[in-house]
C-alpha cells in the first residue's frame, strides 16, 4: 500500500469536499463514506477514533478521561508517518553474506526483501546460536499497552516456548536500585505500592514535600490507560491550604501550580541533605524515639555513622551537608523542624535512585521519615509512586484483564540492566551482583521487538560499539527508529491501531477494561507481532511448536478470556463490552480511607513487614555481609565520581539531569507534530539558567552543543530561571540522529541525552542505570559554523523500495 502521511492528508481533504457535495440539499450525486467510531486505548489515554472508509481521520476522548492530553491527538500522525517501516528490509552486506560487515550496521542501506526471505533468515539464525547467546532486549513494554500483543509478553512468550528463553535483562531501568534496596528495608518495592489517597492526604497533610517529584507532569501517562483524575484533586491540594516544599534542581510544573517552597539542591547530594537532617534531629532530641524504637530495627548500627563514629569519622552535620549540598545549615534545621513539628509527607521519586550510589537514596529517605515518625499516619510518612500512573487514587480492589502468560524461561543468565553494553564488550567479565559473583554472558544476537534499546540505555556511543560487534541484530519496529536504523533484519510489525486487544485503565485505580478494537487495517505489509512470532515458530517446529507458542487461539479467543478472567464485577456480557468499548467498576468510598503502613502502625506484630527483623530495616546485616566498598550495611553518603562538588566540575562545570518528557512516553511520538510544540529549531531543547546563559553569550532559541568525553549533541537554548545555576536539563527520548553516521562518536542533530550519559552503574550491588550522574559542558556554536538541518522523518536508504 503505497500511502504516505502527506499523500494521505492531501487525499482524505478531497474525500471531505466530495462528502460536502453529496450531502448538498440540492440533491447533487456524490461519493458517500462509510464513517466508523471505534474505541481505542493507549498510554496516553482513551479514545474514540472516527474512521472514514478506513482512514483514520480524528480522534475523541473517551468519557472515562477526566482530562484529555494533546498526546492522543498525535496517534494520526503516528499511524502514518512517513517513518513507517513499510516492509521486510536486510542490511546489505548482511544478506550478501559479507565477512566483516558488522561495522556498516547504522551507516549503509537496506534491501527489501519478502517475507519468507527475511524469516527464513531469523529462523536460521535462531537454529545456529545457542540460546544463552541470544539476548532478547524486548524490555519494559511501555510499546504496546495491550495485554495480547504487549511486546515485551509476546516475545518473552515466543523464546521461551520455542527456544526455552534467552538471555534478559536482571533488574530493571526506571528502579533498578531502589528494586534491589527497598524489599529488604520495607520488605516492598515501594516504588509501584498503592499509596495514601487523595481524599486522606487532603484531609491530613500540611507539608507535602516534592523531593524531585513532579506529580503534574508524570501523571499525564499510566504505563495502562491513564484516567487523568489527579488533576480533579490537584485544586483541591491548594484549596486545603496544604504547605508545599520542592527539593529539586528544576522548579517543576508541579512545585510552579502549588507556589512551592524551592530548595535549589546540588544533584546527587540528597543523601547528604537528609543526613544532616537526622544529625540534627537527634542531637537535639526532637526526633521520634517512640517510633525508632517499637518500627525500626538497626537504629543503634546506625546512628554512630551520623555522629561521625563510624569508618569515616566525619559527623553529618547540618555545616557538613551544606558544603556538599549547598542549602544552607540554617535552612536544613528549619526544614527539619517544620517537619517533626506539623503532619509531613515525604513525596520521593525515581530520579535520585538513578544515580551513582542511588541505592542510598529511598534508604535515607525512609530512614529520616522514621525518624519524623509519622510513618501510617493520615497525610504523613513517605511515597514514592505519587508521580506515577495515578498515585494517590482510591484502588477498586479488583485484578483486571491477566495477560499473556510467558512461560518458563530455562536461560539462568541475564544482564544487570546498566550492563548490556559491557556484556557484549567483555563476554566472561565477573561482576558483583546482589551479593554474589556472576558471569556476564557472551551475546551473539540482539533481539528486540517493540523497544527501543539506543533510546533508553546511556551511553549511546558504547552501545553503538557494542552492537557492531555481535553476529546479529533483529528488530520488530512500526517506525525507522534509531534501533530500527542499526538492525540487521527489520520486521514491519503494525502500531497499535492496528490491532485487537484488550486492556485495563488506572494502574493504581483499577476501574475500567477498555476494548481496544483495531481502528484501521494494517499499512504496507506490516504484520502483528504476535503473527511474526507464530511464523517463525512454524520454521523453528512446525506446527506443534506453533501451537505451544500460539495456545491453538485466535486473537479474539485469547481476548475474550482476559476479560472473562477479570475478577472485577463484569457488568456487561463480552460482546456488549466490546461493542460499547469499555466496562467501567464502582470504586468503594472505603478504599478512599487508605493510608499506606497504617496496618503496620496500628499493630508492627500481627502486621509485620517482609524484612529481617519485621520492622523497618535500618541496618541490614544481609547487606552489611557482602562487604563491598560502595554499598553498606546503613544508608551512606558515597561521593559520585561526576559532581559539582569533584574536580571533574572545572573541565565540565555543568551538572545534567534527563527528565521524563512533557509530551512524551519515553520516545513515542518523536516522529509526530506534537514534537513541534516544545522543539526548538527541531532539536530537544536544554533548559539552562539565564544567569548562566548570559555568561556563554547564549540566547534563547539559539542552537548549542552540549558535550564531555562520551559524545555531543545539538539541542536548542530554552533560557529560564526555573533551574538552577549550574544545572542543565535535556529531556530523555529524543530520537538519535547522528550528523555523520561514517564517524566514530559522530555529533547527533536531534538532542538525544544517551549520548552523553554514563553507563557506570549505580554500585556493585544493585547494577543498576546511573544516568542522572553525568557532567558536561555548554558551548555557543561559532558565527561561521555550519549546522546540518534536522530532520525528523529520515529514514535509510533502501534498495529496491
Amino acid at each position: 500500500m503505497a500511502i504516505s502521511r502527506r499523500n494521505m492528508l492531501k487525499g482524505t481533504a478531497g474525500v471531505a469536499s466530495l462528502s460536502v457535495l453529496g450531502s448538498s440539499p440540492l440533491g447533487a450525486v456524490g461519493v458517500f463514506k462509510k464513517t466508523e467510531m471505534i474505541p481505542h486505548a493507549t498510554h496516553f489515554g482513551p479514545f474514540i477514533a472516527k474512521v472514514e472508509d478506513g482512514i483514520m481521520k480524528d480522534v475523541i476522548s473517551q468519557k472515562t478521561d477526566a482530562n484529555p492530553s494533546i498526546m492522543v491527538k498525535g496517534m494520526i500522525d503516528r499511524v502514518y508517518s512517513d517513518t513507517r517501516v513499510k516492509y521486510p528490509c536486510v542490511r546489505k552486506s548482511y544478506l550478501e553474506g559479507k565477512k566483516n560487515n558488522r561495522e556498516k550496521r547504522g551507516k549503509e542501506e537496506f534491501v527489501r526483501v519478502s517475507w519468507d526471505v527475511a524469516l527464513d533468515l531469523v529462523a536460521k539464525k535462531l537454529k545456529e546460536i545457542p540460546r544463552e547467546n541470544i539476548y532478547n532486549g524486548s524490555y519494559g513494554g511501555w510499546g504496546h499497552v495491550g495485554r495480547l500483543h504487549n511486546s515485551n509478553i509476546v516475545a518473552g512468550r515466543f523464546f521461551n516456548t520455542t527456544l526455552g528463553g534467552a538471555v534478559g535483562t536482571d533488574g530493571e531501568y526506571s528502579n533498578g536500585a531502589a528494586g534491589r534496596v527497598n524489599p529488604t528495608i520495607m520488605g516492598d518495592m515501594e516504588v509501584y505500592s498503592l499509596q495514601t489517597s487523595h481524599e486522606e492526604m487532603i484531609a491530613n497533610c500540611k507539608v507535602y514535600v516534592l523531593w524531585g517529584t513532579d506529580l503534574y507532569k508524570c501523571n499525564k501517562i499510566d504505563y495502562v490507560v491513564p484516567n487523568h483524575v489527579n488533576d480533579i484533586y490537584y485544586p483541591k491540594y491548594k484549596k486545603a491550604g496544604i504547605k508545599f516544599i520542592s527539593i529539586d534542581p528544576i522548579y517543576t510544573e508541579t512545585a510552579q501550580m502549588f507556589d512551592a517552597d524551592w530548595i535549589k539542591i546540588r544533584p546527587n547530594t540528597d543523601v547528604a541533605l537528609m543526613l544532616g537532617m537526622m544529625y540534627y534531629l537527634y542531637t537535639s532530641g526532637k526526633y521520634d524515639k517512640k517510633f525508632i524504637e517499637k518500627y525500626t530495627d538497626g537504629f543503634d548500627k546506625f546512628i554512630p555513622y551520623v555522629l561521625g563514629k563510624g569508618e569515616d569519622n566525619i559527623p553529618k552535620t547540618p555545616e557538613w551537608a551544606e558544603k556538599i549540598t549547598e542549602v544552607p545549615a540554617n535552612k536544613i534545621k528549619e526544614l527539619a523542624d517544620l517537619f517533626v513539628s506539623t503532619r509531613t509527607f515525604l513525596a520521593g521519586n525515581w530520579a535520585m535512585q538513578r544515580a551513582q550510589h542511588g541505592e542510598q537514596a529511598d534508604w535515607a529517605l525512609i530512614t529520616l521519615a522514621s525518624m519524623i515518625g509519622q510513618v501510617g499516619l493520615p497525610g504523613g510518612g513517605f511515597g514514592f509512586s505519587m508521580h506515577y500512573s495515578g498515585g494517590g487514587q482510591a484502588n477498586s480492589g479488583y485484578r483486571t484483564t491477566p495477560g499473556l502468560s510467558q512461560g518458563r524461561n530455562r536461560v539462568e543468565t541475564s544482564i544487570p540492566a546498566s550492563r548490556v553494553s559491557e556484556a557484549i564488550l567483555n563476554p566472561g567479565k565477573e561482576i558483583n551482583f546482589k551479593g554474589r559473583k556472576i558471569k556476564l554472558p557472551k551475546i551473539d544476537m540482539v533481539y528486540v521487538c517493540g523497544a527501543s534499546l539506543l533510546g533508553h540505555h546511556p551511553n549511546t556511543n558504547e552501545l553503538i560499539e557494542a552492537l557492531r560487534k555481535v553476529d546479529t541484530v533483529v528488530v520488530h519496529e512500526p517506525w525507522w527508529t534509531p534501533l530500527a536504523k542499526m538492525a540487521d533484519i527489520i520486521f514491519p510489525s503494525t502500531c497499535t491501531l492496528e490491532r485487537d486487544d484488550i486492556t485495563s485503565g488506572g494502574t493504581y485505580s483499577r476501574n475500567v477494561i477498555y476494548a481496544m478494537k483495531k481502528v484501521i487495517e494494517p499499512i504496507y505489509e506490516s504484520k502483528d507481532d504476535f503473527e511474526i512470532f507464530r511464523l517463525l515458530a512454524n520454521r523453528l517446529g512446525g506446527e506443534k511448536v506453533e501451537r505451544r507458542y500460539t495456545g491453538g487461539k485466535t486473537y479474539m479467543e485469547w481476548i475474550k478470556g482476559f476479560y472473562e478472567k477479570s475478577d472485577g464485577p463484569v457488568f456487561k456480557e463480552f460482546d456488549k463490552f466490546w461493542k460499547d468499548g469499555f466496562v467501567e467498576f464502582d470504586i468503594p468510598e472505603e478504599a478512599r480511607k487508605y493510608v499506606r503502613h497504617a496496618e503496620f502502625r496500628a499493630d508492627p506484630i500481627e502486621n509485620k513487614l517482609a524484612t529481617e527483623s519485621g520492622k523497618i530495616q535500618i541496618y541490614s546485616e544481609k547487606f552489611a555481609s557482602y562487604n563491598l566498598p560502595d554499598f553498606k550495611g546503613h544508608p551512606t553518603w558515597f561521593e559520585p565520581a561526576e559532581w559539582l562538588g569533584g574536580k571533574e566540575a572545572k573541565k565540565y562545570p555543568f551538572h545534567l539531569v534527563s527528565p521524563h518528557p512533557r509530551y512524551r512516553v519515553h520516545s513515542q511520538l518523536d516522529n509526530t507534530w506534537i514534537r513541534d510544540i516544545y522543539k526548538i529549531q527541531g532539536r530537544e531543547p536544554v533548559m539552562i539558567n539565564d544567569k548562566d546563559a548570559q555568561k556563554l553569550g547564549i540566547k534563547h532559541g539559539e542552537v548549542v552543543e552540549v558535550f564531555n568525553d562520551r559524545g555531543r549533541v545539538l539541542v536548542g537554548a530554552f533560557v529560564t530561571p526555573n533551574i538552577r545555576t549550574g544545572v542543565v536539563a535535556i529531556q530523555e527520548g529524543a530520537w538519535y540522529d547522528p550528523e555523520d553516521r561514517q564517524a566514530k562518536k559522530p555529533r547527533c542533530n536531534a538532542g538525544h541525552v544517551n549520548v552523553l550519559t554514563s553507563s557506570r552503574p549505580t554500585s556493585e550491588m544493585a547494577q543498576a542505570i546511573s544516568a542522572n550522574t553525568a557532567l558536561v559542558n555548554v558551548r555557543k556554536l561559532d558565527k561561521n559554523e555550519v549546522v546540518t538541518p534536522y530532520k525528523s522523518t529520515s529514514v535509510p536508504d533502501i534498495i529496491g523500495a
